[in-house]
């Protein structure tokens, strides 16, 4: 989809983590849920880098592997997870164009936040076209943008 629009008030980049609570069916489950469903509600649009393709999937197989996830639990996680993805916008100019970006956002932090580079790197660009947020349960993100992405409002979610 495109960028946001008098019709289309926002975009929202939806972290990982927010959909690993959704299909994981985590304690904070209900809380992302309804902050996913406040941007519906505004008409805001979701978007992810494809990174989001990769990590829920990981995760959710490291809690089959470990037992907090049974066999028929993970299926349904992973079925719950593509049915968000229906719903989610890849980068509009492809994840290409963030890789020098997404690298100088994570300058002088761990190479743990090289995929948050990403998601901060899409918002980013996102907020050119307007408002545009970063929707994380990740408290460590907040640093990140403040001091190398500035113009990214990061939504946090407390659990």
């Amino acid at each position: 989809m495109s960028q946001p629009t008098q019709n289309n008030p926002g975009a929202v980049v939806v972290d990982a983590n927010i959909l690993i609570s959704i299909c994981a069916k985590e304690p904070s489950q209900q809380t992302a849920e309804n902050a996913l469903a406040d941007y519906a509600t505004r008409g805001w649009v979701f978007y992810a880098p494809g990174a989001i393709l990769t990590e829920v999937p990981f995760v959710l197989c490291k809690k089959l592997q470990s037992g907090s996830l049974t066999e028929v639990k993970y299926r349904e996680a992973i079925e719950t997870f593509n049915d968000y993805m229906q719903t989610i916008q890849p980068s509009p100019q492809g994840d290409i164009r963030l890789i020098l970006r997404a690298e100088e956002i994570r300058q002088g932090y761990s190479c743990l936040h090289s995929t948050d580079s990403y998601y901060l790197a899409l918002a980013e660009e996102l907020a050119k076209g307007g408002a545009a947020e970063f929707v994380t349960f990740d408290k460590g993100v907040v640093n990140i943008a403040a001091k190398n992405a500035p113009v990214v409002r990061v939504n946090l979610l407390l659990t």
